[in-house]
């Protein structure tokens, strides 16, 4: 950290730049100025928040992000694509699934993504506001797998996992179920979960259908495809 003498001079992009380095999982003003060999009072000067620091990084981070599509390939295995492809970002990217979750999106990166993935699902039938359900639903699901990876990978082979490990083998249910799951990897098992949520979007708002008003009853089995929306309080 720097102590006295002439002050360092440096600008918000050595910040972003710091901050990439550092990472969204470990970033905080004291590290950036660690990193750029000043006081925390000068970061504070170029940024006014961690908050804002958060955004003006994470949304760097977002901006490598680029996302394919090929506009021949069906519904089902392009929402999948769109979810393989945060996951992958975001394995690459510590750090980044959770500042997606907690609010998206925050700048102009994030809506680039959003946008781009709006118009794909246009190109398969989809109003904007459908396609935003849809494409919320799949970022969602995702983002929180790709969390929860992140999370067992920081704890794998610690102690914590031999405990839970010996708990199991404590049940004859848990060893009976343990032992009836194929051996699989971890991108088997999310290829599974967002295959299956992606067909379940799909079957219950299929492009060209309605959203629901909140109150709207659900549709008989057989009936009109349609999902019901509720807005998140804060």
């Amino acid at each position: 950290m720097r102590t006295g003498g002439r002050p360092a001079s440096f600008t918000v992009a050595d910040v972003i730049a710091a901050g990439k380095r550092i990472g969204l999982n470990e970033l905080t003003m004291q590290r950036v100025a660690d990193a750029l060999g000043v006081t925390t009072a000068a970061i504070y000067r170029h940024v006014p928040s961690r908050s804002a620091l958060e955004t003006l990084v994470g949304e760097a981070i977002l901006g490598e992000l680029r996302l394919t599509d090929d506009p021949a390939q069906p519904l089902v295995p392009h929402l999948v694509g769109f979810a393989l492809q945060l996951r992958r970002f975001t394995h690459d990217h510590p750090g980044t699934a959770g500042y997606m979750l907690r609010l998206f999106p925050r700048g102009q990166s994030g809506i680039r993504l959003m946008e781009q993935e709006l118009r794909a699902l246009g190109e398969r039938g989809y109003d904007p506001a459908a396609a935003t359900v849809i494409a919320s639903g799949i970022a969602t699901i995702a983002l929180g797998v790709s969390v929860a990876e992140q999370e067992q990978a920081a704890v794998a082979g610690s102690e914590v996992v031999e405990h839970a490990l010996t708990a199991i083998t404590g049940s004859a249910l848990l060893r009976q179920a343990k032992a009836g799951i194929p051996h699989h990897t971890s991108e088997d098992y999310f290829m599974l979960l967002l295959t299956s949520a992606a067909e379940g979007l799909v079957a219950r708002l299929p492009p060209g259908a309605p959203i629901p008003a909140p109150d709207q009853p659900q549709a008989p089995a057989g009936g009109p495809a349609t999902i019901p929306i509720t807005e998140k309080t804060p």
